[in-house]
């Protein structure tokens, strides 16, 4: 059983030599590997799975698969896409899977489930909405008073401007210049979020799941 506790350090090894270095009969160095990618092919599970365990799930049979494949790695891609490749199809597979045992009215409304998935945001969707409300949230509290107090009137409860204009007893050109300069600040602000920020796999979580497959994998042929 290949199990190597606490974690690896940190190297500088690239994933080539990593590779070639399994290969070769360093076996345990293959949890580098994992440590790197666990990330990535979680957000790219969720993406499709959009469900955590189904997810994880998906992890441990592509990590298993990549292993026992390594050989087969064509260094034309890089590693990363190859993994995550692999990741996709049985994602995919098991996706396949769920449907052959989906009813066409499996919730009583009389509409195939297919028919509804556009309409309903996945666990990703609303992940990644909840993530950008909170962002925004914190980006309007840092902007100065007299910015914050006209974005909420026109922007959040929908005043018009001369209803801002008239409950803040600014004149209306000047609630369109401080509506203009607060948009800018959050604009500004706003421009580090993205979504690699989404469904962190870090710490126990990663050392679970390379506990998991390690304990899974043979040794390479």
């Amino acid at each position: 059983m290949l199990l190597s506790l606490p974690p690896m350090p940190y190297t500088p090894l690239s994933d080539l030599e990593v590779i070639q270095r399994v290969l070769a009969g360093e076996k345990q160095l293959f949890e580098l590997l994992m440590r790197r990618y666990n990330q990535r092919l979680y957000r790219a599970g969720m993406a499709v799975l959009g469900e955590a365990s189904a997810t994880e799930e998906a992890m441990q049979i592509s990590w298993v698969k990549a292993y026992e494949h390594l050989a087969s790695f064509a260094s034309r891609a890089s590693f990363a896409t190859w993994l995550t490749r692999i990741l996709l199809n049985e994602c995919l597979m098991g996706r396949r899977r769920q449907h052959r045992f989906v009813g066409l009215d499996d919730d009583g409304t009389g509409m195939p489930a297919g028919a509804r998935a556009a309409d309903v945001p996945t666990p990703v969707h609303l992940a990644l909405n909840n993530e950008l409300r909170i962002a925004l949230e914190q980006a309007v509290q840092a902007l100065p008073t007299n910015y914050r107090s006209v974005f909420i009137l026109r922007e959040v409860e929908g005043l018009s401007v001369a209803e801002t204009a008239h409950t803040l007893g600014l004149s209306e050109a000047n609630v369109k210049v401080r509506l203009l300069r607060a948009r800018e600040q959050l604009r500004t602000q706003l421009e580090d979020f993205a979504p690699q920020h989404a469904f962190p796999y870090l710490g126990p979580r990663c050392d679970r799941m390379v506990r998991l497959v390690l304990a899974r994998l043979q040794p390479v042929a």
